[in-house]
């Protein structure tokens, strides 16, 4: 029996990603919130994105890696500092980024629950709830928030038909803003 065990740890070992980057209230792999972006570089070992056209000021803008490394990885940054960092697969690529609890991309709602406990879910900020017309495909997307313990700040998981779409890490209210350095929207 202790073989047997002992096997299947091993292929799970082997199996499971080695140098997955940690989500946690603290940020992602080497970049933790409330960074400078200069400190966040270092941490990369790499430059950030200058703020791009879309974004009308230095105080507030979402970035990425300069070297393109990472691209399913953005950060918004608000008076230098990183406040929000949004992980999501672009272009079917898959960031490797796991929580401590091994939940990531494609991880189930129920996963989250396990993980969490007590969780808020509710329509996506742009879901109405109703299929548009002529979509029968339409599958709504949900957003579960787990709060860090001084409620301060929260992982946001994205879903749709119960899996994980894309997940961020951020101090509130940015996180919860569907258009961060767009529009400010009033915490609930």
């Amino acid at each position: 029996m202790r073989r047997v065990s002992f096997l299947i740890l091993t292929t799970f070992t082997l199996v499971a990603p080695a140098s997955a980057d940690v989500l946690s209230f603290q940020g992602v792999g080497p970049v933790q919130l409330g960074m400078t972006v200069k400190a966040a570089e270092r941490a990369l070992g790499t430059k950030l994105e200058p703020r791009g056209p879309a974004y009308t000021s230095d105080a507030c803008y979402q970035t990425l890696r300069a070297d393109k490394k990472d691209p399913g990885i953005t950060y918004v940054v608000e008076d230098g500092r990183i406040t929000v960092i949004n992980v999501f697969s672009p272009d079917g690529q898959t960031p490797d980024v796991i929580d401590k609890h091994r939940v990531g991309i494609g991880a189930t709602e129920d996963d989250i629950r396990r993980g969490y406990g007590q969780v808020k879910k509710k329509l996506g900020f742009y879901d109405r709830g109703e299929p548009p017309e002529n979509d029968p495909a339409y599958v709504p997307e949900f957003w579960i928030e787990a709060d860090s313990p001084d409620n301060k700040r929260t992982i946001l998981f994205i879903t749709r038909a119960a899996k994980i779409t894309s997940m961020a890490t951020g101090f509130k209210p940015m996180l919860l803003n569907p258009e961060p350095c767009f529009r400010q929207i009033a915490a609930e």
